[in-house]
């Protein structure tokens, strides 16, 4: 091990003792002030970090052209707080009992699920980096009395990415590793299970697609897609959406594909409607998604 990656180990470890120590004195805190510490630390994120700033007020422009300079800024900042108010809550979440979790986040019902897993088919459920994605994640295994297998990136920082997963699979979710998961999703839909997945952030051009999103074609993941066409999956779709008191209320839906084909023709289209729900839900509420990614990274202009 050279003297570089000898570095990076020690750092990691560092910051994520760092991060265990911060989650402790958010423990005690009420959900008040727990969102007033979350959105302290988006603004702190928000002032330190250059690079994350420019990049979210650039993708604010391109997505909103029609929108002046205060209202963009204005977005940008509670984007942050919205960032800051999710990590504080992914600190907690790993000190919070079944009954906590599910006074933070209301469903809009379980029929919707429960007819779909009656067909026998499994189910495909897709959302996106916004709100509290994690918080939505770990209640619905919760609330829905089923586990859902979790497709994740990997963090660089390895200590981290235990310590997040082990939040994750805390009530009986499962993840695995987004670069290696072909063997683990032939074996979860051949047993009909549940997948979860965010399809939202910028796709590898070698195998993805390009798809119109906020007026520009944009280089998509196309794995819910080609999953629920070949072995016709049904998807249901959520976002969890934060309320005036701190909660949050998931309003459900399912995205009907029934007309399309599994082909590049139905893979594509199929994508192209996950995109414009997702579109038209961040229109709605443009400082709850994760604008702080390169989302247009890959584009055909």
């Amino acid at each position: 091990m050279n003297l570089k990656n000898s570095l990076k180990i020690t750092l990691d470890f560092i910051v994520t003792l760092i991060i265990i120590f911060i989650a402790l004195t958010i423990k005690p805190l009420n959900r008040n002030l727990r969102t007033k510490f979350g959105k302290s630390l988006g603004y702190l994120i928000y002032f330190i970090s250059k690079k994350r700033r420019e990049i979210t007020l650039d993708n604010l422009r391109k997505a909103f052209p029609d929108k002046d300079d205060d209202w963009i800024n204005s977005i940008c900042k509670k984007s942050f707080e919205n960032l800051g108010i999710v990590f504080a809550e992914i600190f907690w979440l790993q000190f919070a009992t079944k009954e906590q979790i599910m006074r933070m986040i209301r469903f809009s019902s379980k029929n919707l699920f429960e007819g779909i897993i009656a067909r026998g088919r499994g189910i495909i459920v897709l959302s996106a980096h916004f709100g509290n994605w994690e918080l939505l994640a770990l209640s619905a295994g919760i609330f829905f009395e089923n586990s859902f297998t979790i497709i994740v990136k990997p963090q660089s920082n390895k200590f981290l990415d235990r310590h997040i997963n082990q939040i994750r699979t805390k009530y009986g979710n499962k993840v695995i590793d987004m670069y290696h998961s072909s063997f683990e999703l032939l074996k979860l839909i051949k047993n009909k299970g549940c997948l979860a997945l965010l399809a939202d952030q910028s796709a590898t051009s070698q195998k993805d697609i390009y798809v119109d999103f906020f007026g520009r074609k944009t280089l998509t993941f196309d794995t819910a897609a080609r999953l629920a066409l070949k072995f016709r999956i049904p998807i249901m779709m959520g976002f969890a959406v934060r309320q005036p008191d701190g909660t949050y209320y998931v309003e459900l839906s399912e995205l009907d594909h029934s007309d399309l084909s599994d082909s590049a023709e139905g893979v594509i289209e199929l994508t192209r409607r996950y995109l414009k729900i997702l579109e038209e839900t961040i229109k709605q509420y443009p400082d709850h998604w994760v604008w702080q990614h390169r989302r247009w990274k890959h584009t055909i202009d």
